[in-house]
């Protein structure tokens, strides 16, 4: 039983969800393709003028950091520093740069994003014009396994898109790789031009685009098709009301429900916390209809009550001492994964003015900052986080679902969301929008 469900729950490499979107959605995100090059008309390049963040969001309701708080805050951000500045492992230095900055060198001395370009980066002739982008992998190691996953991390950040980089020996600016990720991003009715044609890759570039777009951004992508960023806005938050609709229902009726990873919102990675992210930012940023504020409201509340559910799917596993240390490690790993994501999430949309924040938002706020804690002295005791050195060819480790490599992945990544999200919770984090 365990183990399918655990199968199905990490951020860190390979999307797991393969979500089905709305069966009849009716977003406004493209027109009918118009010729593509080659086919009739030609394929239009998107220039934009960029529209940067002007304000800067800090949450209106911080949470007192407790000295415990910030001992495991601490020890999670040491967590970052030991892993996730390793040049050899790009996917943790995105993550790295979430928790840390963008400027924090990595362990060769380097600067993380200068490197990412400079080893990682790809140049896609269109048309004859140069656009930047990023491979899911190279080889064996996971670079960009969400799309845009990059373009967020350096949005978010505060990466100017006319930054210089190198890639290939050349000289670029970022906003190559901004122009390269519209070129290829579409939806349309229930298809998409991301990974495996769904929705659980979209919140990213969502995120990433909006950060820099102009008020009322169009372009056409490849296949001639019609985009708009408040169309991409709608399909988004249509799509995240679908698939939380049964929650809203039981929530409604003051019912209670069964975690299950092969339904709705939950197949998506992280439980769906990115989706939610992206579609939070781009609504803030004012992209998509109006009426999105009080649906992110929402969905802000449905994610509270959520909490509940999410913590009766894993404790009680737990709790039972029928588990080895390994797979132990592996539950309270994804424990942190929501508890971390959930202050990111909550806390950016409070720190955005999205919502009002009420004293629920408060009172949950600091159980899940104790439950954090909790977790993190757990998985101390266990030993995990200094095992992380020899994790993956530990056999004590070989057996856990999805692999000791997918373990330690996430226990990086969901570290860095954690240090983050108490760093938003806190205040001493802010978002720019």
């Amino acid at each position: 039983m365990i183990a399918w469900w655990l199968a199905v729950l990490a951020c860190g490499g390979t999307p797991t969800a393969q979500p089905t979107p709305a069966p009849t959605p009716s977003p406004a995100p493209v027109a009918e393709p118009s010729p593509a090059a080659g086919q009739g008309g030609p394929h239009v390049l998107p220039v934009v003028a960029f529209r940067m963040p002007k304000q800067t969001g800090r949450t209106p309701q911080p949470l007192a950091a407790s000295p415990e708080l910030k001992a495991a805050r601490d020890r999670l951000r040491q967590v970052v520093m030991d892993h996730a500045r390793d040049p050899n492992n790009p996917w943790a230095v995105v993550h790295g740069m979430l928790a840390l900055g963008v400027a924090e060198p990595l362990t060769n001395g380097r600067d993380p994003v200068d490197w990412l370009f400079e080893t990682y980066g790809q140049i896609r002739e269109v048309e004859g014009t140069p656009l930047l982008g990023f491979p899911t992998s190279q080889g064996a190691v996971r670079v960009e396994p969400h799309t845009d996953l990059i373009l967020k991390a350096l949005a978010e950040g505060g990466v100017a898109p006319d930054r210089q980089v190198m890639v290939k020996g050349r000289s670029f600016q970022v906003a190559e790789l901004y122009r390269g990720s519209l070129e290829k991003a579409w939806v349309k009715g229930t298809t998409t031009s991301f990974q495996d044609n769904e929705f659980n890759d979209t919140p990213w570039a969502l995120q990433g685009l909006a950060t820099w777009a102009p008020a009322e951004l169009e372009w056409t992508a490849a296949g001639g098709r019609k985009m708009t960023m408040d169309g991409f806005t709608d399909a988004i938050v249509e799509v995240l009301v679908h698939e939380t609709r049964t929650l809203t229902a039981a929530r409604a009726a003051g019912q209670t429900v069964q975690k299950d990873t092969r339904q709705g919102i939950f197949r998506y990675t992280c439980g769906g916390q990115h989706l939610i992210q992206g579609a939070a930012y781009a609504v803030a940023r004012g992209y998509g209809d109006p009426a999105h504020r009080q649906t992110m409201c929402d969905q802000k509340d449905l994610l509270r009550w959520r909490i509940d559910v999410e913590l009766a799917a894993l404790d009680p596993a737990l709790q039972s001492g029928q588990y080895d240390a390994a797979t132990n490690t592996l539950l309270l790993t994804q424990r942190l994964k929501f508890l971390g994501h959930w202050l990111e999430t909550t806390h950016k949309m409070l720190a955005m003015g999205l919502c009002p924040p009420t004293p629920e938002d408060a009172a949950a706020t600091k159980r899940v900052a104790d439950e954090i804690v909790r977790t993190v002295a757990a998985l101390e005791q266990l030993g995990a986080f200094t095992a992380m050195p020899t994790m993956t060819t530990d056999p004590a480790y070989a057996k856990v679902p999805r692999g000791p490599e997918q373990l330690f992945l996430d226990l990086v990544g969901d570290s860095a969301h954690a240090v983050r999200g108490i760093d938003l919770a806190t205040g001493a984090g802010t978002i720019a929008y």
